[in-house]
């Protein structure tokens, strides 16, 4: 999962130093899908107080590249600038570029008339999303590897793409794109364990050799493996998020 999000954002005007207080909350779905790299989770603030006309967006918070659920959001605001004769809600999407993928359905009403200052949203798929992918094999699938804890990782200049895959043997390969490293593993259902491998020997300059430090570290650490559609993450003892892959198919 990623990392806890936190971004205190004036809600109507900066608030005097002493008297902000906080909106909090949390976004997720219940889907067993993970969402695109690309997507973006959008979190409205708004005054709804007008029914003869749209609602008033006063404050946004964006979560890019969210990871897996559920995401976390705050507001500072001042109490002083909140109308209590008003009527203000929260709302969440999910968008990638121009198309939506999820949407809150219902209102969720904060600070006036009854709302409080902490709400747990709950997303739904839109009606124009396609249904989900079905799983792929965790096994005998080329993973490409997407982020390794919290770095996004990308192909570096004439280097192998990175990428993991388990084959019905027992074996694996894994390599950022430097060294090739082969191993065996054990699975047990969504458990998995990677047994110690060997690797090539060579000097891989930087940012390769921080990054093949960190996948075996990683490989080393990880206990369980979770696959949403063509999207899988690999995780530790803690349920930690240790890092995510997409099925690449040739």
């Amino acid at each position: 999962m990623r990392s806890f999000l936190l971004a205190l954002m004036a809600l109507i005007g900066a608030p005097a130093p002493g008297i902000a207080e906080t909106l909090t909350g949390t976004v997720t779905y219940l889907q067993r899908i993970m969402l695109p790299p690309s997507a973006e989770v959008v979190i409205s603030f708004q005054d709804v107080s007008r029914a003869d006309a749209p609602a008033e967006v006063l404050a946004t918070y964006r979560i890019p590249e969210p990871g897996a659920p559920p995401y976390r959001f705050a507001f500072a605001y001042d109490p002083a600038r909140i109308d209590p004769a008003h009527s203000y809600t929260v709302m969440a999407r999910v968008i990638e570029g121009d198309r939506l993928l999820m949407i809150t359905d219902t209102a969720y009403p904060v600070l006036t008339r009854g709302g409080g200052t902490d709400v747990e949203m709950i997303l739904k798929m839109a009606n124009d999303t396609p249904p989900p992918k079905p799983d792929v094999d965790f096994v005998n699938t080329y993973w490409k590897i997407l982020t390794l804890g919290d770095t996004p990782i990308e192909v570096q200049d004439n280097a192998r793409e990175p990428h993991v895959i388990l084959r019905t043997d027992g074996s694996y390969n894994a390599t950022v794109g430097c060294n090739m490293i082969r191993g065996g593993y054990e699975l047990n259902g969504p458990s998995v364990r990677f047994l110690p491998g060997a690797a090539t020997m060579m000097a891989c300059p930087p940012p390769l050799d921080a990054l093949e430090r960190s996948l075996g570290e990683m490989l080393e650490a990880a206990s369980e493996h979770r696959v949403s559609g063509e999207q899988m993450e690999l995780v530790g003892p803690e349920g930690e998020t240790l890092a995510t892959f997409r099925a690449v198919d040739f």
